[in-house]
């Protein structure tokens, strides 16, 4: 197999060069990249770092030619990383590419950071006031923030005097440490800082460099750095003479420059043989169908945006998905909002509602919808990422249908939480791809209701069937598809199948005789969706098993649907399982036999006669039977009392609200279980097989949809 790479190398300014405005830009990012995320001090600290000669790192870029240009979205290097709120830092403006440039994959964060140090005069910061003290100073500047805060732009600027005190001080450049000599500074006097009125005792942050005090102490780094000619032939004498005319040029006078010219025409040299030094990369080759098929190309690629480390995490494929969707969304279509602005506005109304999920699932999900109505049923794959042919027209379609699609997640999920369903470790789900298949089957009821032009009646109708619909298939499909095991090992697989089946209703209600004929179809593809887990969910079902006490966590989805099968039991499991009143907690699983109290009737069992016996004993206890829901601020199971002990101190009991016997009764706690001291190990575990069995085939009949939820009803 070819390598999909080649090494190769060239001097730092060239690179720079091409990344920068001058001449035309080849060097560009990805809009797939993360965001610029150094801070000022880290530029300074990579400017010293190149000055006493410390290697800058290999960069991984990507080859591409002209005519590729449109297969992924991108941008030139920011001029400016503006960190405050009033702006994204605009991208430069690109002239006409040439037969080929670079992608930068990996290495953008420090390509930027020395465009920033050394593109140009207005190249730079833009941040806080209060941000720069904390960056600079290592303080927060005291006193509240009014409405206008203030901001200042700073270019990075070389300390003449500092520079100066350094080098004789430690005679010779190696004992200058640039670190302080490097600084962020303001140099534009009509644009650097904000225009908000200041008190009078505010305290800035940042020196400028045209305040009389600083006058021939400040020159930009910039001008340095673009003194410094990549000539190997031009000696230190050659260097001073350049810095005598670039110190002429900027206002210093003949005195102070004949002072710098020894120690100034050092640095230049160094700058020199830094631009000169050989900058090494990996260069992922253009494609060639003599080597790739398109398919495997593009996968490769993907995959290797997806396996980068950046910024201290990998790059996913929600992630490039979503740059293309901000490159080619139509705003006219949803309100003049950006994809972004559409993406995070749906992403806090879910927040809002308790669906704590993030961009990546949102994406996801959203991509799935798009799968089911635009793509033939299939999802989409690493491979079509690259593909300007498919993701560009997904951009126009998800931008088009974006209303019926926020209407369709939000509607839905309202219903799922009003059903008491929660996502997340502990709660009722942990698969967010169950819960996208049903936004996907409510979008397309979304759909179908407003194309129709449906007059009130007849919408609200439709409406009201396929809400009920939903109602009666939501709970058996989030649970039953989690106990079947269908988000386990293979949930790509799983889910492609459903998309595929999804997609084949759109399909048939495309040649829909009438709303209720269309409705037939919605409710059939729930109930097959339904009807392929029940098998593999009761089995679950039936085999579950805690193989310790700790792990009786493992019921509590289970335990949660049996109380709420059966009128009186979900009347009982209301009480507050507590002594006493405190804040409302969440629930947990305890035993109802006590596992220490079970261990001492264990003990004290003249039958058992070695260590193997004992041990399948007492994992009885741990059955799905002996299992009770409580709040999880109260936990008895370290405890040796009964059942009976700890209910009469809750107060429904105590306070005779609710009679004990009928509280067990229930549960189906028989008597020997709330007071197993009055019982035998036979006995006890005989009456817990027995409440297993009772609950686990409830939960069937829950799967099989034979029996349903009350605590819903009226």
């Amino acid at each position: 197999m070819a390598n999909i790479y080649e090494e190769k190398s060239e001097t730092l300014h060239e690179l720079l060069g091409r990344a920068s405005t001058d001449g035309n830009v080849t060097v560009l990012i990805p809009d797939l990249q993360r965001p610029y995320v150094w801070t000022p001090n880290q530029v300074a600290l990579l400017v010293d770092s190149l000055i006493r000669g410390w290697p800058f790192g290999t960069l991984l870029m990507w080859k591409i030619g002209r005519g590729e240009l449109q297969r992924i979205p991108h941008r030139q290097f920011w001029q400016l990383a503006d960190r405050t709120e009033e702006g994204d830092g605009g991208a430069l403006t690109r002239r006409d590419p040439p037969a080929s440039y670079h992608m930068v994959l990996d290495g953008q964060q420090r390509l930027q950071s020395l465009l920033l140090a050394l593109g140009g005069d207005g190249w730079g910061f833009k941040m806080e006031d209060r941000d720069w003290a904390e960056e600079l100073q290592d303080r927060r500047p005291r006193g509240r923030q009014g409405k206008n805060r203030h901001w200042s732009k700073a270019s990075l600027c070389f300390d003449l005097e500092q520079f100066l005190r350094d080098y004789a001080a430690g005679r010779g450049l190696l004992a200058v440490d640039f670190r302080n000599v490097v600084r962020w500074v303001i140099t534009d006097p009509a644009g650097g800082q904000s225009k908000f009125r200041k008190p009078d005792n505010y305290e800035e942050v940042l020196s400028k460099a045209f305040d009389s005090a600083n006058a021939c102490r400040f020159i930009r780094l910039s001008r340095l750095w673009a003194a410094a000619a990549p000539n190997p032939n031009i000696k230190e004498a050659g260097f001073r003479d350049i810095v005598r005319r670039l110190f002429e040029s900027e206002g210093i006078p003949p005195d102070k420059t004949e002072e710098a010219l020894t120690p100034m025409g050092e640095l230049m040299t160094t700058l020199r043989d830094v631009k000169l030094s050989k900058v090494t990369y990996l260069e992922l080759v253009p494609f060639d169908k003599h080597i790739w098929t398109e398919d495997s190309y593009n996968d490769a690629i993907v995959n290797i945006f997806t396996r980068l480390n950046t910024a201290g995490r990998t790059l996913t494929r929600e992630e490039i998905t979503l740059a293309w969707l901000k490159v080619g969304w139509n705003a006219s279509a949803t309100d003049g909002r950006s994809a972004g602005e559409c993406f995070e506005r749906l992403l806090k109304e879910l927040s809002g509602r308790g669906l704590k999920i993030g961009m990546d699932d949102l994406v996801s999900a959203v991509s799935l919808i798009w799968a089911v109505t635009h793509n033939r049923g299939k999802l989409l794959e690493n491979r079509d990422l690259l593909k300007g042919q498919i993701i560009q027209p997904m951009a126009n379609a998800l931008a088009t249908d974006w209303k019926q699609i926020c209407r369709g997640i939000l509607e839905c999920t309202d219903a799922v939480i009003a059903r008491d369903l929660a996502y997340g470790p502990g709660a009722q789900y942990a698969s967010l791809n169950a819960l996208a298949i049903l936004w996907a089957w409510y979008f397309l009821a979304v759909s179908l209701e407003e194309s129709a032009g449906l007059q009130e009646r007849p919408r609200d109708d439709f409406e009201k069937k396929y809400r009920a619909t939903l109602g009666d298939y939501s709970d058996r499909w989030l649970l039953g598809s989690q106990w079947a095991g269908r988000w386990a090992e293979s949930p790509n697989r799983s889910l492609a199948g459903y998309v595929s089946n999804l997609n084949s209703d759109v399909e048939a209600l495309k040649v829909k005789k009438d709303l209720d004929h269309a409705h037939r179809i919605l409710e059939a593809r729930l109930g097959a969706l339904v009807a392929d887990i029940v098998d593999d969910a009761a089995r679950y079902v039936q085999g579950v098993a805690a193989p310790s006490r700790e792990r009786v966590a493992i019921y509590r989805n289970a335990l949660w649907v049996w109380h709420r099968l059966e009128s009186e039991r979900w009347k009982m499991s209301s009480i507050q399982l507590r002594a006493g009143k405190s804040k409302k907690t969440s629930l947990d699983v305890d035993h109802t036999v006590a596992f220490a109290l079970w261990e001492q009737i264990v003990s004290h069992e003249p039958m058992i006669e070695d260590p193997s016996q004992e041990t399948e004993a007492l994992a009885v206890v741990n059955q799905l039977g002996n299992c009770s829901l409580l709040e999880k601020s109260f936990n008895i199971s370290k405890s040796d009392k009964s059942m009976e002990s700890f209910m009469e101190a809750v107060h429904e009991i105590k306070e005779q609200k609710v009679k004990l016997p009928d509280w067990a009764r229930a549960l189906e706690i028989p008597d020997v279980m709330l007071k197993p001291e009055k019982g035998t190990m036979s006995t006890i575990a005989s009456a817990i097989n027995e409440r297993d069995k009772s609950i686990r085939n409830e939960l069937v009949e829950f799967v099989k949809g034979t029996r349903t939820r009350v605590d819903l009803n009226g």
